[in-house]
């Protein structure tokens, strides 16, 4: 089915200037018509620059049809743009008409414009190699021995510039987009490891950030152990560091994937611990092996409230024979004060500001 010019029309002028996305396909999953936004996202200026693939959940109702109302359904729609293929959270609305065909509106699920220059900026760092990692060490408070490496997501603009995190990562890291980046993420960290085994490293864990959202992807933990098989990583290698940006649905669920990763050797991190949604219930409920101290734990643990919950979270976390970290370390006073209290292990600027691979190289 091709929509015919009258059938279009109030597509196009009604929605043609929308500021959320619109894509018109038919029955045969074949794109009829875009909107602006749509095409500002995906930089697509042809309609056979996308492609979909797949559309799940799709129903069919002759009840429809009879009463010529429009249903929907939200879906992840799978999609081709160009050379790579991803999952974008959708709703669908499979729309009657009077010749007993539907035509099917899909809707790019997004809050507003900035959510919309997040998946166009994340789409272009994609295509165009403009994913980075850089990285801060992790040491031992009191001997200063180095003990971990955290990888941290680096996007880069047209200019090369830095996009600062909170500008994209909360707004697409609920898409299956965000595993392309991930999966960019770890061709990158791949670096990381043959510089291991140059400066023989034993004992180093190199952490991978991943968000909340992202650990609950069905593709999570085969993403991680393929990427473990395919380097013959050995246990205790790779660690994933799990933000706290949102809470997580399913204690259940994540509780499985997580102890899918532990079998194969990846110690689990809570990181950015007591701030946003994370709670004690995690270290009950999840198989994780440490915990990430939030910045703001450093920036006042002069205070005695602020001392005392640290005191509370090192007990919790000798019962429970976990490791435990502070974050955001910047002055010798606070560094003496967490292995006061006895938090053993730490990063920050003090010790080490984030570094790209080369400059690490230099420094070790």
């Amino acid at each position: 089915m091709t929509l015919s010019v009258d059938k279009q029309f109030y597509l196009t002028e009604s929605l043609q200037q929308h500021p959320s996305a619109f894509i018109v396909f038919d029955k045969d999953l074949r794109i009829q018509w875009m909107n602006n936004s749509s095409r500002y996202i995906f930089n697509a200026e042809n309609d056979n620059e996308i492609e979909i693939k797949g559309v799940f959940n799709v129903t069919k109702s002759k009840k429809l049809h009879d009463i010529k109302v429009a249903s929907s359904f939200e879906s992840n729609v799978d999609m081709k743009l160009r050379k790579i293929n991803f999952f974008l959270r959708s709703r669908v609305h499979e729309v009657p008409l009077e010749d007993k065909t539907s035509f099917y509106l899909l809707e790019v699920l997004t809050n507003d414009k900035d959510s919309l220059e997040a998946l166009r900026g994340t789409i272009a760092c994609l295509e165009n190699d403009r994913i980075d990692l850089a990285y801060q060490k992790q040491v031992d408070l009191k001997s200063g021995k180095l003990i971990g490496l955290e990888a941290l997501l680096r996007m880069r603009d047209e200019e090369g510039k830095i996009i600062p995190n909170d500008k994209f990562i909360p707004l697409i890291e609920g898409e299956s987009l965000f595993s392309l980046v991930v999966i960019a993420s770890l061709e990158k960290l791949k670096e990381a490891f043959k510089l291991k085994e140059e400066f023989d490293m034993l004992g180093v864990t190199i952490y991978l950030n991943v968000s909340a959202h992202t650990a609950m992807q069905e593709n999570f933990t085969k993403i991680f152990i393929d990427y473990v098989k395919e380097l013959n990583l050995q246990p205790g290698e790779l660690g994933l560091e799990i933000t706290e940006t949102a809470e997580l649905e399913d204690l259940k669920k994540a509780g499985e994937s997580f102890q899918k990763l532990k079998d194969i050797g990846i110690p689990l991190a809570i990181d950015d611990f007591g701030a946003g949604y994370s709670s004690l219930s995690y270290l009950r409920d999840l198989p994780v092996d440490s915990v990430k101290l939030d910045k703001v734990f450093a920036e006042t643990i002069s205070e005695k409230t602020t001392s005392e919950l640290i005191k509370f979270v090192v007990s919790v976390c000798q019962t429970l024979s976990l490791e435990m970290l502070g974050e955001g370390i910047e002055t010798e006073d606070q560094k003496e004060k967490f292995i006061a209290i006895g938090c053993p292990n730490g990063q920050g600027y003090l010790m080490h500001r984030p570094e790209f691979i080369a400059d690490l190289k230099k420094n070790l």
